[in-house]
């Protein structure tokens, strides 16, 4: 009986721990922002949040229709990316190229 009241307990708390993460990853997408200086300090720093950068990043820069999704893969691919990169795979030279294109769009 005691093994099955743990097992429900840790079961309940990864379900939070599960909803919290994806509450947090659907903020960080639909609170996305073009402002040059917002889209480097939420890259920077979603580099390197587990949680956030496995998000693909067009899916980040599109998802609430700031930006055009073909636009944004033809800039992506101009770039040396493409439509599946990952958040992840980002360094400091691609975020601000990145950021460039947010402003200007």
């Amino acid at each position: 009986m005691v093994y099955w009241i743990r097992y429900v307990m840790n079961y309940k708390e990864i379900l939070k721990n599960v909803n919290d993460i994806k509450n947090l990853r659907t903020d960080f997408i639909e609170n996305f922002d073009i402002k040059h200086e917002y889209v480097i300090e939420t890259l920077t720093q979603a580099v390197n949040n587990n949680k956030l950068n496995s998000i693909r990043l067009h899916k980040y820069l599109t998802n609430n229709k700031k930006l055009g999704k073909v636009n944004t893969a033809r800039f992506l691919e101009s770039i040396g990316l493409n439509e599946n990169i990952r958040i992840s795979e980002l360094n400091d030279d691609l975020i601000i190229k990145i950021a460039k294109y947010c402003s200007e769009e």
